[in-house]
């Protein structure tokens, strides 16, 4: 399998979404670095990111507050009033809020997409349409096809499944015995 060409250097991500996306894990990518230099050396970091919607991200080992300020005013740091302990469950919280922030951002793109993705069915397919729109949005015609194609389907749900005949419509229970649960299957 023929490798990637390698980038040529590093240049401006025009399409916002793909953009978004690589700032935030570039960000992560950071703070875990950032986390681990502050965990091998003892050293205590502090960082601040402003994104282009002017949101502010920051990170701090063992917190952000105590360097910037001692930066801002001149004075020498104050010594940190968290023990090693303390300073160890600190760290495992924030890497663990980055990826929870990962997880969500990965989530929200994948719900965008999905909802991008119905809304270009809804408007190329007919049962689509039955599907994802109102019903305040179909006309009579539209509701009598709804209502034909959905009879369809009882049908041959009850074509297919024998059982389901001797029940009342407005009962949604499985019998006692179901005919193809896996745990009544027998090989021999």
């Amino acid at each position: 399998m023929p490798r990637k060409a390698r980038r040529s250097g590093v240049k401006f991500i025009e399409d916002e979404r793909n953009r978004s996306l690589t700032f935030f894990k570039r960000r992560s990518g950071l703070f875990k670095a950032v986390s681990d230099l502050s965990a091998l050396t003892g050293a205590r970091v502090v960082m601040v990111l402003e994104c282009e919607n002017e949101r502010f991200s920051s990170f701090g080992t063992p917190k952000a507050d105590p360097i910037v300020d001692a930066f801002l005013s001149g004075d020498a740091p104050t010594e940190s009033d968290t023990s090693e302990e303390q300073q160890a469950v600190i760290i495992n919280l924030q890497n663990e809020l980055f990826q929870l922030e990962k997880d969500k951002a990965m989530e929200d793109k994948w719900k965008k997409e999905n909802m991008l993705r119905a809304k270009e069915i809804q408007g190329t397919s007919r049962k689509a349409k039955y599907v994802y729109g109102k019903v305040e949005d179909l006309d009579a015609t539209e509701l009598y096809e709804m209502y034909h194609e959905l009879s369809r389907i009882k049908q041959e749900i009850s074509d297919r499944l024998p059982w389901c005949r001797s029940m009342p419509s407005n009962v949604a229970t499985l019998p006692m015995y179901f005919p193809y649960a896996p745990s009544q299957i027998s090989f021999q």
